[in-house]
């Protein structure tokens, strides 16, 4: 049972696409799908005369439709699209009333029918296996969800405008709601990348994939943000985001219609997940993908005489031929890393483990965000699973009823649990006593302990904080305000930062 739940959230596990995998494809003319094995050379889907292959996963059929057909009625050609889904065949049936309800559809299809496996965590993974089998001539790229729609009419003709808008075809086009959005960080890159971005397919080639890990639009986003400060701070950037503002999609929202159950379960992943594309090999993997993105622009733009990958030292070492240099003939050789101070990254992740801060907009202690970190990565355990199923365990009804009588004892009008915080968290020390383990408290002392530290050096560095502290203890001063709220779609909310 213990390798099952070690196995359950195995974040190295790899997905074999070869795995009872069935290839069906239907072009645009065509009346039915005809079944093939993934790596089958298919020349309907392989050279798929298409402009953009649209890539999403999906297990609604009436989503599926719904999504697809909208796209089609706003386009002017749809004979020039290609759709590429993921569906589970655990249910013959189920993959027999999909090929039946999407065979009158006048598009391009392509669906991979496979194993459900480990379902939602593993997901990210079947966005680079249709990538790898989507239309080689397709111009651009995109990956969305089965409830998102398109807004604009003509919207491909649109599109087909921004072919070769740069020259050597390596750009992408940024249209969701984050669009606008500058990245002053790489976290920003992880909780607000643009998820509607549309990609070149050169762009994502030089790449290989979408991503190495989860998920394909933060993946993306990692990429464009190392991309931007390559060459920080010269005048020229080699930035390829243009934001474009006659293309937009509605439907942006996750997590719709699921249960609370599933929301949690939903909630716990993502947060692994998130958790899992911060490692430093993951951010180096993206720094060199940006690296390859740069390389690629400098050989369209110069002439490289040589250029030397040297792995081991994470760096390219380009070689231009010059004929005078400071006197004398020689060559110019530029060092271009990709490598990250591993130091520096790791005291830049410690300071950001403050679950709320990076996932939500609620104005939450830093504490609290600290404990819903620790249950979430390292005890697999979402912290509101815990209270519900407290609830509803007769057995341990007692101990739960006095531990809310003493909560709510400290929520009374005296303020008692705010002014005792800072220095001794009564609410939060009771909660990690009462539902952490041995080991999950250990955690939860050894994270305080650097709190606290980090508080008395922000002290002694900034005496000022003090007068911030004391009104915050009994003024009770309000460092953050929600506005509006959205569960469904983030980018709603509406956050007040103060000073």
């Amino acid at each position: 049972m213990k390798n099952n739940f070690k196995d359950r959230y195995d974040l190295n596990y790899k997905v074999n696409p070869n795995d009872n995998c069935v290839k069906y494809v239907k072009a645009f003319n065509d009346k039915k799908f005809n079944d093939y094995l993934y790596d089958d050379p298919c020349v309907k889907s392989d050279y798929c005369d298409s402009l953009i292959s649209v890539i999403f996963n999906s297990n609604n059929i009436e989503s599926s439709y719904n999504c697809i057909e909208k796209f089609i009625k706003k386009s002017k050609h749809p004979d020039k699209l290609q759709f590429c889904i993921k569906i589970d065949n655990d249910n013959d049936k189920f993959v027999d009333e999909f090929l039946k309800k999407l065979s009158p559809l006048k598009t391009n299809l392509l669906i991979l029918s496979s194993p459900k496996g480990r379902g939602y965590i593993d997901l990210w993974q079947w966005v680079n296996f249709l990538f790898k089998v989507s239309s080689k001539k397709s111009y651009f790229v995109m990956n969305i969800s089965d409830e998102m729609t398109v807004n604009e009419n003509n919207w491909d003709v649109k599109l087909n405008k921004y072919k070769f808008y740069e020259k050597d075809e390596l750009f992408r086009l940024r249209t969701s709601v984050y669009k606008n959005r500058n990245y002053s960080n790489i976290e920003e890159c992880g909780y607000a990348p643009d998820t509607t971005a549309i990609y070149t397919k050169k762009y994502l080639l030089i790449q290989e994939d979408f991503s190495p890990c989860f998920g394909p639009d933060n993946g993306q986003q990692f990429v464009s943000f190392y991309l931007s400060k390559l060459n920080y701070p010269r005048h020229y950037q080699f930035s390829r985001d243009y934001v474009i503002n006659d293309i937009s999609f509605g439907g942006q929202g996750t997590n719709m219609g699921l249960s609370e159950e599933k929301l949690y379960e939903r909630q716990l992943i993502n947060y692994l997940l998130w958790c899992n594309m911060f490692k430093l090999k993951f951010q180096e993997e993206y720094f060199l993908r940006a690296r390859k993105i740069q390389l690629e622009i400098i050989k369209k733009n110069s002439h490289i005489a040589k250029l030397i990958h040297k792995q081991y030292s994470k760096v390219f070492i380009v070689i231009f031929k010059s004929k005078k240099a400071y006197y004398r003939d020689r060559d110019n050789k530029i060092y271009l890393s990709y490598k990250i101070n591993k130091i520096k990254y790791f005291i830049q992740g410690f300071k950001n483990i403050d679950f709320f801060k990076f996932q939500t907009s609620y104005d939450m202690p830093l504490l609290v965000g600290i404990i819903w970190h620790i249950l979430l990565k390292y005890l697999k355990i979402h912290p509101k699973k815990i209270t519900s199923h407290i609830k509803r365990d007769n057995k341990k009804s007692l101990i739960y009823n006095k531990l809310k009588n003493i909560w709510n004892f400290l929520n009374k009008k005296t303020y008692i649990s705010d002014k005792l915080n800072f220095i001794l968290p009564i609410k939060y020390m009771l909660l990690a006593l009462k539902f952490l383990d041995i080991k999950g408290f250990v955690l939860f002392c050894i994270y305080y302990t650097f709190y606290l530290f980090f508080i008395f050096v922000s002290l002694v560095l900034k005496p000022q904080m003090i007068i911030f502290i004391i009104d915050d203890l009994y003024k009770r001063r309000t460092l953050s305000y929600l506005i509006t709220s959205n569960s469904i779609d983030q980018s709603k909310t509406i956050m007040l930062k103060g000073d």
